[in-house]
């Protein structure tokens, strides 16, 4: 996860504007499926609990607000709110502020439409200064924001062997992508919340992710998987996931 998270504020650093990719297909999300209610995940790494995250969708007039945070032992922190569209789900506002082992980082994005414009600051350890980045771009029709999809997956038409190619935008990177969801096998998976039949779906992506969606309705999220780094979120009670 760390790698992954530097090779993004290197990208943040790296470019002012963005290069979109060349596919871009709209998601046939339903919201009426999706989750809308905070949910708290356990980050496990090699089987020993160094963290939490905290994911939230709030739907709001024709707007949808995304609340999410993540905290990883013993040095990283993220918190940020991003705003989607409900209707064409881009993106209007991102804001996030992150501590990466010292490596601090404040994103402030705004969209008009597709158009996209605002600031990344970084402030490396040991420097005085900070280093701001001016953000400019035009997004691809039907882009989507990557911190988005782990709630929007839970309204998108699941079964076994579907497919679903889209592009987002890593807020963190600053950069539009390719990416696909793939519905494998389902299975049965035991977390602290429950025991449950869900859907494997595998996030062909960078960075990767194996997401659980259970197969009963209303759908929940409820394991979220990062291959090759032994690392996993496990979806913690109900109990425990009120703000």
């Amino acid at each position: 996860m760390k790698n992954a998270i530097f090779n993004c504020l290197a990208g943040a650093l790296a470019s002012a504007t963005i290069v979109a990719g060349a596919r871009a297909e709209p998601l046939p999300v339903d919201l009426s499926g999706v989750e809308f209610a905070p949910v708290r995940f356990q980050l496990l790494q090699d089987g020993e609990n160094v963290g939490e995250m905290f994911y939230a969708l709030e739907r709001r007039d024709s707007d949808i607000l995304i609340h999410e945070g993540t905290t990883m032992l013993p040095d990283i922190r993220e918190s940020g709110t991003l705003v989607i569209d409900a209707e064409t789900l881009l993106p209007e506002r991102i804001v996030i502020d992150g501590d990466f082992s010292r490596t601090v980082l404040d994103i402030d994005l705004t969209f008009d439409g597709r158009k996209g414009s605002g600031i990344y600051s970084i402030k490396r350890p040991n420097e005085i200064e900070k280093t701001d980045r001016k953000f400019e771009a035009e997004l691809p029709k039907d882009t989507i924001s990557r911190a988005s999809i782990f709630g929007l997956v839970a309204g998108l038409p699941i079964e076994e062997g579907a497919a679903f190619p889209f592009q987002w935008f890593n807020e963190l990177g600053g950069a539009v992508a390719d990416a696909e969801l793939v519905v494998e096998a389902k299975t049965m998976i035991e977390i602290p919340a429950g025991v449950f039949e869900t859907y494997e779906i595998k996030l062909n992506a960078e960075p990767a992710n194996i997401i659980y969606l259970t197969t009963e309705a209303p759908h929940k999220v409820v394991r979220i998987d990062v291959p090759g780094q032994n690392m996993k979120f496990e979806r913690l009670p109900a109990e425990n996931e009120a703000e």
